[in-house]
């Protein structure tokens, strides 16, 4: 969903959010005073992560590898129990 910020002379900036990128977005109505407000054009929110954090992140993802003891006792598992009287089995 594209949000864009506009300027509205008298309440200052304001974020509006579409549902499209279709159609013409130089404009927008004030949603507290509505007044025209002109588009405001920023930079994209762009960020680079510190190598510590990164790595961090990406070690997160990897699988860990353990032992059965580690996992803990086995678990039995539970028969589904059927709520079907015509079948068998």
């Amino acid at each position: 969903m594209p949000s864009y910020t506009f300027r509205c002379e008298d309440c200052g900036d304001f974020t509006l959010f579409f549902k499209s990128m279709s159609g013409n977005k130089e404009t927008a109505e004030c949603p507290h005073c509505h007044a025209v407000g002109s588009r405001v054009f920023l930079a994209p929110n762009l960020h680079k992560l510190s190598r510590a954090v990164s790595s961090r992140i990406e070690k997160g993802m990897e699988p860990q590898r353990m032992t059965r003891s580690e996992l803990g006792p086995k678990q039995p598992k539970k028969k589904k129990k059927l709520n079907r009287p015509w079948q068998v089995g």
